[in-house]
């Protein structure tokens, strides 16, 4: 029973609550947290790592006026629970349910859309400096993990705020690193030092006297500043924020309702940025997750009395690790990069193989590819796992820094296409549209594991020169034997007279089910598996197409500069004789949902493209 959760419908039903109820409103949460996530899948770690955090924040700020800015946002299903999202948890990450992550279009208390780490300080920054601007009165906090600052954007707005300085929270969530005790004690009085009101007027009062002083006082009191930051660097550590020009408040407890109110209410007295070091637990208050932080940061239905997960299947990223393994035992020049996502890479097994030739370097996108050009310039060749919408962060170090040097970098895209659950900014939409306008880049989509295996092989012995395999999240559909592989040449998987279906990646076996129901209706239907999207075999394609009279293009990816308007766009130019249709995502953003629903929603099914390509031939 919830004897306090009940009462919460906004943040402020929050403030009417004792300290004594607080605890119980966390066990109560939690409670919630893993009820809900437990059935249908998400982030469960970081969230009950962050109960009382949330709490607090909600409680000194006045939301939705004051505006709080969750990187990433994977963390904020608490802050849904406390601002009348509650009842709807269990619709978490289904189709026209809660969003996984932060989104306006749901609540009016999700400042802006997240999904990916590291932007947090730079919208807060941006936000701050339009409300000073515009001589508005409001409070700009943002959430931050210890994680995201190795993502180079959070510095970049580090340097910036330090030259603004606009008065905003920075609260820093370190779920890693540990402090010393008395460390702790040491800048825990340092906050409370600088936060003393009395503190702060003798010290502007002082730093004004000395400046105006006759004959000098501005170079004194330089010289008395270089001496202050030398002595702050010898006797208290996690000063870099005040390098940057931020102050630097904490370490806190995170688990302390009170005690992070306190430091809460004393930083936002401070006219400037102010960061707040907080110490929290991954997976708090939920054994399983405690222990294994990692694998319920992000995770599936579980069984939540024993934290048992549901077996996990065999997955096209399981393929790739396996099959990098295999090569990276015959030869010894391949390394492998990855951006912090070893687990969901596939490359556990390679981590404990190959830790030496296994680099993470941590939510850093844009450093993993140019990284990655100058291991290839330096005479290895590394294979880079990095998911769909997290290589989009990278496009000019994938321009400037491995394409235009034409180097032999290997790069492995999984989650392309359509993704469940995650939604908008986790979808691979784009891959195909921005890697094939780039010159030197090749771009290869398989079928089926056995068709990754190829290609990877290829990639890594065969190939000069920058090449890109994209695949799906998950199980391939079939085995669908393709022969051997080579560079620019499809393959015809079914032959047939009336239509010709030019089909990537898992989308091959769907025009194998389409072909399928159009021979129900007596219709004859070509299959081609294009294999290769850059360079395209347009001799195969159009071979076909002038036999069949008509070409349908069937891809997972945005329509605009896809691979079927680049068929298209060629077939006008060489003035071919058959007609063209192209299936892709048109011109949108994909929510979340289950692969099914998205299917559903877009057309994907094998029904409704038999259905398109009845229509197609009957005009």
């Amino acid at each position: 029973m919830q004897k306090y959760l009940n009462k919460i419908n906004s943040p402020a039903d929050l403030k009417n609550l004792g300290k004594e109820e607080i605890p119980v409103l966390c066990s109560e949460i939690r409670e919630l947290l893993i009820n809900s996530v437990s059935k249908s899948g998400g982030h469960l770690a970081g969230n009950l790592g962050v109960v009382e955090l949330t709490i607090a924040l909600h409680r000194v700020l006045e939301a939705p006026k004051d505006k709080i800015i969750w990187d990433v946002g994977h963390q904020s299903y608490v802050h849904k629970i406390l601002t009348g999202r509650k009842d709807e948890l269990d619709t978490l990450r289904k189709m026209g349910g809660l969003s996984g992550f932060c989104s306006p279009d749901e609540s009016e208390y999700d400042t802006t859309f997240t999904g990916h780490a590291s932007s947090s300080l730079s919208v807060a920054a941006g936000i701050a400096a339009a409300r000073d601007i515009s001589g508005e009165d409001y409070t700009v906090a943002a959430v931050i993990g210890d994680g995201a600052f190795t993502g180079g954007l959070a510095f970049e707005a580090l340097n910036n705020i330090g030259n603004l300085k606009p008065k905003m929270l920075i609260i820093l969530n370190d779920n890693e690193m540990s402090i010393a005790e008395n460390v702790g004690a040491f800048s825990a009085f340092l906050s409370r030092a600088r936060t003393n009101p009395r503190y702060t007027a003798s010290k502007r009062k002082i730093v004004e006297k000395i400046k105006n002083m006759p004959g000098g006082g501005k170079k004194l009191m330089q010289s008395l500043q270089n001496i202050k930051r030398h002595i702050k660097w010898m006797v208290t550590p996690n000063l870099l924020f005040e390098q940057f020009g931020v102050t630097y408040l904490g370490p806190v407890n995170g688990h302390s309702v009170e005690d992070m109110e306190d430091l809460l209410r004393r930083a936002m007295t401070l006219d400037e940025p102010v960061l707040i070091h907080v110490i929290t637990k991954k997976g708090k208050g939920y054994s399983p997750a405690e222990k294994s932080p990692q694998i319920f940061h992000g995770v599936g239905p579980f069984e939540k009395s024993t934290g048992e997960l549901e077996k996990k299947r065999a997955s096209f990223s399981d393929a790739f690790g396996k099959t990098l393994c295999t090569l990276c035992e015959k030869n010894d020049k391949v390394v492998a990069i990855t951006p912090a996502m070893i687990p969901g890479s596939g490359l556990l097994e390679f981590s404990n193989k190959f830790p030496e030739r296994l680099y993470d370097v941590g939510i850093a996108e844009g450093h993993a590819v140019t990284f990655a050009g100058g291991l290839a310039r330096g005479g290895l060749i590394p294979v880079t796992a990095i998911y769909s919408s997290f290589l989009q962060r990278a496009y000019d170090n994938l321009i400037c820094d491995v394409a235009l040097a034409n180097y032999h970098a290997i790069f492995a895209v999984d989650r392309a296409g359509l993704v469940a659950g995650d939604g908008a900014t986790h979808q691979g939409m784009f891959d195909i549209s921005y890697l094939t306008s780039i010159p030197n880049i090749s771009l290869l989509s398989p079928s089926c594991y056995s068709e990754l295996e190829k290609m990877l092989d290829y990639a890594v012995n065969q190939h000069n020169g920058p090449i890109a395999i994209r695949y799906p999240r998950g199980r391939e559909k079939a085995d669908i034997d393709n022969g051997d592989f080579i560079l620019g040449r499809a393959s015809i998987v079914r032959e047939g007279t009336a239509v010709t279906i030019a089909a990537e990646g898992q989308s091959v076996y769907t025009a194998l089910c389409v072909a399928e129901l159009l021979k129900e209706k007596g219709v004859s239907a070509e299959i081609i598996d294009v294999r290769t999207i850059k360079p395209i075999d347009f001799d195969t394609v159009f071979k076909s197409s002038r036999k069949t009279g008509y070409l349908y293009t069937l891809e997972e990816n945005l329509r605009r500069g896809g691979m079927g308007e680049m068929l298209s766009s060629y077939a006008k130019e060489s003035l071919e004789p058959f007609k063209v249709k192209i299936k892709a995502i048109e011109d949108t953003f994909v929510p979340h949902g289950s692969i099914n629903e998205l299917n559903e929603k877009y057309g994907f099914t094998a029904e409704k493209i038999a259905l398109d390509i009845e229509r197609m031939l009957a005009q």
